[in-house]
Parts: structure tokens; sequence; C-alpha cells
């Protein structure tokens, strides 16, 4: 019985330090997927200000085609991947929240 109960505590201890393995690898998946899409969404933002400012003369798809551009380039320097969809979709974001806060301050400086 001595024989038995020594197995079984090992065999418990065993399933203990796997379990708490894995929910350590879950852990920092979670933290990884967030940090990540959290880098991607200020990479978008700064590439949509960086746009507004240096390509004045440049329209929707023009403009879309160079935020695109460059932040393909940041994100890949940061060992990210983005899908085509995913990099329209956080790039039409930043530039919804540009122009909303860009309204916001334009309506704030009007005289009343």
């Amino acid at each position: 019985m001595n024989i038995l109960n020594g197995y079984l505590s090992q065999i418990l201890l065993l399933l203990l330090l796997g379990l708490a393995g894995w929910l350590g690898v879950q852990a920092k998946n979670l933290y990884k997927k967030y940090v990540t899409t959290e880098i991607k969404q200020a990479v978008c933002r700064t590439v949509v200000r960086t746009v507004e400012q240096l390509y004045k003369d440049l329209h929707g798809e023009q403009k879309l085609r160079k935020a695109m551009g460059r932040a393909s380039k940041i994100l890949a320097e940061y060992g990210i991947q983005i899908s085509e969809y995913e990099l329209v979709s956080m790039i039409e974001a930043a530039v919804n929240e540009f122009n909303n806060n860009f309204n916001k301050t334009e309506t704030a400086a009007l005289p009343e």
C-alpha cells in the first residue's frame, strides 16, 4: 500500500506540474496577443498622423496605400505579422479616431 501511495503522489505531482506549465504557456500567449495588438494599434495611429502630415496632396486609396506600406514595414521590424485585412481595418479605425479628434479640436477653437 505504501508503494502505491508513493506512485500516486508522484503521479499527482506530475499532473499538477503539467497543469502549472500549461497555464503558464496560456498566460504568456494571452499577454503576447494583447501586447502585439497594442503595438499594431499604436503603429497604425502613428502612421496615419504621419501620412496626413507628409502627403497632403494625396487622397483616399493613395493615402491608404502609403499608410499600409509604412505600417507593414514598421511592424515587420518588430517581427509582427499582420494580414492585409487586419491592417486596413486598423488603419481605417485610426483614421476615424484622427478625424474625430481633429473635428473636436477644430470645433473647440471656433469662436462662439
